[in-house]
């Protein structure tokens, strides 16, 4: 009897070792496949965002609408933002201390307490557009906010 108890409960034994096998096995792989889809897909984000028209005017405007909240261009190797913004938009008006208060006609209203924010790659930018030398693809973008 004790014979056949040692056997069925090595047997029993060797089945649980199995299905520990398989279950690892199993999340190693669908483990490993999360990452692979997770880096293949942020793989074709970025490289979206290094594309470049073949024209040879990489510093084009990519959005331009007279008195529009919202104005866009890439940065150019070397160039201020405020050289390329005066390059770019068609008008521009600055305030006595050299904020930019209108683009292509649409001024900021102090009385709404709107301004021009000036953004480099999705984040406000930490100095004025006068200070700030940009790259080659950095994406430059004003839109009117509210304090």
């Amino acid at each position: 009897m004790a014979d056949e108890g040692s056997f069925f409960m090595e047997k029993q034994s060797g089945t649980v070792v199995k299905n520990v096998r398989r279950t690892v096995l199993f999340i190693t792989l669908s483990a490993i496949a999360c990452v692979l889809i997770v880096n293949i897909g942020l793989g074709i984000f970025l490289s979206q965002g290094k594309k470049s028209d073949s024209n040879e005017r990489k510093s084009a405007v990519v959005f331009e609408e007279k008195k529009s909240d919202l104005f866009l261009y890439e940065g150019k190797e070397g160039k201020n933002a405020l050289q390329l913004l005066r390059q770019h938009a068609k008008s521009i008006v600055q305030g006595g201390s050299g904020i930019v208060t209108g683009i292509n006609g649409r001024i900021a209203d102090e009385s709404k307490k709107e301004f021009w924010a000036f953004y480099v790659n999705g984040k406000m930018a930490e100095v004025g557009p006068a200070a700030y030398v940009t790259q080659d693809g950095d994406k430059i973008m004003w839109k009117i906010e509210k304090y």
